[in-house]
């Protein structure tokens, strides 16, 4: 990892107390399906990890469900609840915003089983508008998928309010957390969502585990049999190295939740005070009030600037790692941000997008210096690209 790591919506470091935790079990290798003494210590351990997740998300241990991470959730809760369906395939309702694992599953049940499916388009500041999916929303509405925050901008989706549309219709809602959880409040009591995804290394865990949210176990058919651990809906057997790391994790973002924020939108506010006092033509993508937004994610455009020019720069020059949005894909054909595109936002912003993204370690120091690793590489960039640039156009950005 490069000494200044702007990337924490890819991923994050596992913490120090995290590891330690994981290695503190590493001999604890036993099945937890066991009926032996060692079995039934894994068992203790997976039951703890399940608690303090519970406890992070305000909801009842026994609706978190372990699987392999935000992936294989979101595949679940949309295909466990459609092939219920099958023989009447109905309609799904969801964004043009989402994660690939979102898109790529209704997809595959569009293609092979004959569902329906409309995608609602945020407004130009990467917020959809609630009416928007009220409207979309048919008689024969099967299931709504939507994201809980935004991986490229960070812009918080209503995601109670289309809950609240959801239930009044007895549609089942699965709401997509995974960029949410560990960076902000998430309370599943109040939300009552009937699936949620999240993943562990978003927030200083491990890869490879994850979770979900059931609200009610009967809704939801299993994709993976077996064994038939997690309750019966998700068989193989478990990790528990992987599984005490999550709970590790979730109690120390449980902890420290409201000093995670509070930090996080200090370097947020040095970044936006910075950017839109330089001068340098530029736009913010996506809303960025603390009311609408993650306060670790901010995405920008620099006028005339290639986003992937600047960010080798930075990497090379600086060791500062950022994004050109999100790490797991692309428009395949031109390599265009469709969450981006979906925004309305023309070709060549697009391109000079770049996602930075924080969290535990960055401070408002590495912030100040991130910026002034950005003034000198744009000033290096326009030289030698682009001739004399104009530095009197505004800077702009959405609210």
């Amino acid at each position: 990892m490069s000494n200044f790591y702007f990337d924490f919506n890819a991923t994050t470091p596992v913490s120090e107390e995290v590891a330690e935790e994981m290695f503190s079990v590493k001999n604890q290798f036993s099945n937890a399906s066991g009926s032996n003494v060692q079995s039934k210590i894994s068992k203790a351990l997976i039951t703890e990890s399940r608690s303090h997740v519970a406890e992070l998300l305000n909801c009842g241990p026994e609706s978190i469900y372990f699987v392999s991470g935000g992936t294989e959730a979101n595949n679940w809760a949309i295909k466990g609840t459609l092939f219920r369906h099958i023989a009447e395939p109905g309609h799904i309702v969801t964004t043009s915003i989402e994660h690939p694992s979102v898109l790529e599953s209704i997809a595959y049940m569009v293609r092979n089983f004959g569902f329906e499916a409309t995608y609602v388009s945020p407004n130009e500041s990467g917020y959809v508008d609630v009416e928007a999916i009220k409207n979309a929303i048919r008689p024969n509405t099967q299931l709504i998928s939507m994201m809980y925050a935004n991986n490229e901008t960070g812009v918080l989706q209503p995601v109670k309010e289309v809950q609240d549309l959801a239930e009044q219709r007895a549609i089942k809602f699965h709401v997509d957390a995974v960029q949410a959880v560990g960076k902000t409040k998430v309370d599943l009591s109040a939300l009552n969502a009937d699936f949620v995804s999240f993943s562990a290394h978003k927030f200083n865990g491990p890869k490879g585990i994850g979770g979900i949210f059931i609200k009610n176990a009967q809704d939801l058919d299993p994709l993976v049999h077996g064994g038939g651990q997690e309750f019966g809906l998700r068989s193989g057997t478990e990790n528990i190295m992987a599984i005490v790391g999550l709970g590790k994790a979730a109690r120390l973002k449980n902890e420290n939740m409201d000093l995670i924020e509070v930090r996080s939108k200090k370097v947020k506010k040095i970044l936006i005070e910075r950017l839109m006092n330089w001068g340098q033509a530029l736009s913010l993508n996506g809303a960025t009030t603390d009311d609408k937004s993650l306060s670790n994610t901010l995405n920008f455009s620099i006028k005339g600037i290639r986003g992937e020019a600047l960010a080798l720069l930075l990497e090379v020059n600086y060791g500062i790692t950022v994004s050109l949005g999100s790490a797991c894909s692309n428009n395949k054909e031109k390599n265009l941000s469709h969450v981006l595109l979906s925004m309305g936002l023309d070709e060549p912003r697009i391109r000079a997008a770049i996602r930075v993204s924080w969290g535990e370690g960055v401070n408002e120091s590495d912030a100040e210096y991130f910026i002034e690793a950005v003034k000198d590489s744009t000033e290096f960039l326009l030289k030698t690209c682009c001739g004399i640039h104009d530095k009197n156009i505004v800077a702009t950005a959405n609210v």
